[in-house]
């Protein structure tokens, strides 16, 4: 049910749970796998998921359409940016944010999308690529249903009732983030690097890393562990708003994605993340179990979009 890939020279590993489990209605295997997934959210903040329920042809399809967008014409991904509004939605291109401070920005473009999300807002979908927009909303709509089920297993694993948290994720604000990485240019700014050390800012992350490697996670001792991709499986992160809301029990871990070095200084990196967030109006406060006389809770109340937006606007401050 679970296991761990070893990282050489460390003595953290970081842990593969097996999903199965959770999928059936046999409550020992679904609390054994809620207990795995607990336990990685509190050691390491990662894990890797195989048996994650998203098919594998959905992540196929939205990674072609992902690889035809970013191959297109400088103009035409320009075309799909948010424009002046506060929208963070459509294009970001090379050096637009820096997840790290003090960092140059990073050398990654990106596309962000929020299908059907509650307030309507406007997604400028690349009309030279007709299936993009249907291989990102199949996309959203599979990993939304897998993080649900991963919400739940936290309640499960939490003692709180399996539906405890359906009410503040009705109006989710989850985002998928499509991203790429080009081959390092010839010569870069000091320090830059392809995604500054951070932390995600919301809920559960669902990421589908992609064939080339440079993800790395900071072990507890501050050393940074690669996490090279595991064939068939997805990684997790808990992000801030799940620490604030464990009152620090589920770790918000910093991770990067590293230069290349050698020939894959050359190659072309992809990603596909789901961002899954509570909804904006959502007020984070400190779950019961955990919390007590001897852990008294350590976060002020906040909502959900209060906190992600101020997130934003600090990774955006970077690069202006």
């Amino acid at each position: 049910m679970t296991s761990a890939l070893a990282t050489p020279g460390s003595g953290t590993s970081i842990p593969v749970v097996d999903f199965a489990g959770f999928g059936g209605h046999e409550p020992v295997p679904r609390s054994a796998t809620a207990a795995a997934f607990r336990s990685a959210l509190e050691a390491v903040g990662f894990c890797y998921l195989r048996n994650h329920g998203v098919p594998a042809g959905v992540v196929d399809t939205v990674f072609a359409q992902a690889e035809a967008f970013f191959a297109l014409p400088q103009e035409a991904k320009e075309a799909a940016r948010p424009g002046e509004s506060a929208s963070t939605l459509g294009y970001g291109g090379v050096g637009g944010q820096a997840l790290e401070k003090g960092r140059p920005g990073d050398l990654k473009e990106i596309f962000q999308a929020r299908p059907g999300a509650p307030g309507g807002e406007e997604i400028a979908w690349p009309p030279d690529l007709p299936a993009f927009r249907e291989a990102v909303v199949a996309f959203h709509a599979a990993a939304s249903a897998t993080c649900n089920r991963l919400m739940a297993a936290i309640a499960v694993s939490l003692e709180l009732p399996e539906d405890y948290f359906v009410p503040f994720f009705e109006r989710s604000h989850a985002t998928v983030r499509l991203l790429h990485y080009p081959p390092l240019p010839g010569r870069l700014a000091p320090g830059q690097i392809r995604a500054g050390a951070h932390t995600d800012f919301g809920g559960l992350s669902l990421l589908f890393p992609g064939q080339e490697g440079g993800l790395e996670i900071q072990a507890p001792d501050g050393t940074w562990l690669p996490a090279p991709t595991l064939p068939g499986a997805a990684i997790v992160n808990t992000g801030d708003l799940i620490e604030r809301w464990s009152n620090g029990l589920f770790r918000s871990t910093l991770h990067r994605v590293a230069n290349p070095v050698g020939p894959a200084t050359a190659r072309d990196r992809y990603s596909v993340v789901l961002f899954h967030g509570p909804s904006p109006d959502a007020v984070i406060t400190c779950l019961a179990p955990c919390q007590g006389p001897e852990r008294p809770a350590r976060y002020e109340p906040i909502t959900a979009g209060e906190h992600v937006a101020a997130k934003v606007r600090a990774s955006r401050d970077e690069v202006n």
